[in-house]
């Protein structure tokens, strides 16, 4: 009988890539339950010439879950470059699209992609349906797509799913009902987080379920997205999109400092005046100093098992 805390991460593929790598060796079962709305760049592209669920956000996770040689890790993050229609795509996207076909569905090609490269978890679609995001921005105009959120700085006034309601992957709401601790974020708020909130039967299961519940909030702000929020804001904007989820544990970088040239549009998230209601608030410097507008995987876990252990 396996007695190890069921954890599962909840976001996209950067932040929860991040999580996964500090979390891969300790003595836990986890699982991944991923948003499936991303339709720029390779994703984007063989979502729209295949049909298939968005995969990059998928390979991130399956990489830094995975325990094989560096050399199959690199194969599966290398992105061709040049004129020809590879240009672009990354191995792993192009694997797990050539796993769906062989296979014959994108969960089998993700079980399959899981044991080739020794992924410690399981990774689970919000939902198994075409979904596309829809942004109501602050200035009055209407965005759809992910990709072209970003683009308008004025702020996101309303974030929609179309269809409205998908039906939630059952794996998903299984794995939800019978977890020990639940990890939302970290990633981007409105474009990775929030639409796995937006499929009902998701935010119902993380509502119903016994789970204690970690919310991870980002080092950096987002441009276009989270410009100028500070972690209560964060929190707030995650509260009002999940019909105000009890949340037991918030974790806080605290390290506020320049980010350097590699975050030129972001800020540090500062701390702001947080609600001791909403949870316990843990501060603690989470900064990746290679990558500072990122979190140190090894300092997050830390944290993390730090609760676990209690």
């Amino acid at each position: 009988m396996n007695n190890k805390p069921k954890i599962i991460g909840i976001g996209g593929g950067t932040g929860l890539s991040a999580l996964f790598r500090g979390l891969r060796n300790k003595d836990i079962d986890i699982s991944g339950i991923i948003s499936v709305t991303d339709d720029g760049g390779s994703s984007g592209r063989l979502r729209e010439g295949f049909g298939i669920l968005p995969p990059g956000d998928f390979r991130n996770c399956l990489v830094a879950l995975s325990d094989t040689e560096p050399i199959l890790q690199k194969l599966f993050q290398h992105r061709f470059e040049g004129d020809d229609p590879l240009s672009g795509h990354s191995f792993g996207n192009l694997f797990i699209l050539a796993m769906e076909e062989i296979t014959g569905s994108f969960e089998e090609a993700l079980e399959e992609s899981c044991k080739i490269l020794n992924v410690k978890g399981k990774l689970l679609p919000s939902t198994l349906e075409q979904i596309n995001l829809s942004a109501n921005m602050k200035d009055g105009t209407i965005i759809d797509g992910e990709s072209n959120i970003q683009k308008n700085s004025s702020g996101i006034s309303r974030l929609n799913l179309n269809p409205i309601s998908p039906s939630a992957n059952p794996k998903a709401t299984e794995a939800i009902m019978n977890s020990d601790y639940i990890i939302i974020g970290p990633g981007s708020l409105f474009t990775s987080i929030i639409p796995n909130f937006l499929v009902p039967k998701i935010s119902e299961s993380l509502k119903n379920t016994a789970a204690k519940k970690i919310y991870v909030c980002n080092i950096a702000t987002q441009l276009g997205e989270t410009t100028g929020f500070d972690a209560c804001d964060h929190v707030q904007t995650l509260l009002n999109y999940s019909d105000n989820l009890g949340l037991d544990y918030i974790i806080i970088n605290n390290n506020i400092g320049n980010l350097g040239e590699d975050f030129p549009t972001s800020k540090c998230v500062e701390i702001g005046n947080l609600n001791n209601e909403w949870g316990e608030i843990i501060l603690k410097d989470l900064m990746n100093s290679n990558f500072k507008g990122h979190h140190d995987s090894d300092k997050l876990s830390n944290v993390i098992m730090n609760i676990i252990e209690k």
